[in-house]
C-alpha cells in the first residue's frame, strides 16, 4: 500500500480498503481484536488532538470523541474494526 504524502488526505471511498488493509496486517502479526480495538482508540485520540476537520463530517465526528466516555469510544473504535473486517472477508 502507499504511504500518503504530509497533508494528503484519504478518499473516503478508498477508506474501507485501506481500513482492511490495515486490519490485515494487524491480525498478521499476531494482534488480537481487542488489541486492534485499542490502537483505533489510540488513533482516534490523536486525530481528535492534532487534525483540524475539514469538513462538517469530520468537525461532528471530532466533537463526538471529544465527549465520548471510554465506553463509548471503544463502541465507536470496534465498529471501526468490525467496518473493516467485513471488507476483509
Amino acid at each position: 500500500m502507499e504511504r500518503m504524502e504530509h497533508g494528503e488526505r484519504m478518499a473516503l471511498e478508498n477508506f474501507p480498503k485501506e481500513l482492511a488493509a490495515k486490519i490485515r496486517e494487524g491480525k498478521a502479526a499476531g494482534l488480537s481484536d481487542e488489541q486492534l480495538v485499542d490502537g483505533i482508540i489510540n488513533l482516534g485520540d490523536v486525530l481528535a488532538k492534532f487534525v483540524k476537520p475539514d469538513s462538517p463530517e469530520e468537525a461532528l465526528l471530532k466533537e463526538m470523541w471529544r465527549m465520548a466516555t471510554p465506553a463509548e469510544k471503544r463502541t465507536m473504535a470496534s465498529l471501526v474494526l468490525r467496518l473493516g473486517s467485513k471488507v476483509v472477508h
